[in-house]
């Protein structure tokens, strides 16, 4: 909603359709439209290809398995015409480290790896990271 009062033009999913509702409650009470809100999984997103300019996810990515990882983030990719912002923790090395079990131990969450942004053909920045990167502001820019 703070996106919207400050004059983005923003939509957001959720796949639980209770906080959908809820969502959509907030909106219409602060005068919005609540079909900014949609039901659906980041893995199908129902957007067309380059709809938006910027793409911002934050904690989904994570709580998904590698597959399902590269997935959403590809359609991610396909429904940004060029910016990707996560809030994500970011896998800084292969194995175990104490940024990888504090993500763990936060949700169960499972740090993203940098190959992930490039197998799509983006670049990236950590723009910040905390906790050994277990919490982490990513920046990704088509190439």
């Amino acid at each position: 909603m703070e996106m919207l009062k400050s004059g983005m033009d923003a939509y957001g999913i959720d796949l639980s359709p209770r906080m959908v509702e809820l969502a959509k409650t907030g909106l219409s009470r602060a005068g919005y439209a609540p079909e900014r809100v949609l039901g659906a999984d980041v893995t199908c997103l129902p957007f067309a290809d380059g709809e938006f300019d910027t793409v911002i996810s934050t904690g989904s990515l994570a709580l998904m398995k590698t597959p399902l990882q590269r997935q959403a983030f590809g359609q991610m990719a396909r429904v940004s015409r060029g910016d990707i912002r996560l809030l994500e923790p970011f896998e800084k090395k292969k194995g175990l480290y104490a940024g990888r079990v504090l993500a763990f131990l936060f949700d169960g969450m499972r740090p993203i790896p940098g190959s992930l942004f490039e197998d799509f053909g983006f670049k990236f920045t950590i723009e910040w990271a905390i906790f050994g990167g277990a919490f982490s502001y990513i920046h990704c820019a088509r190439r």
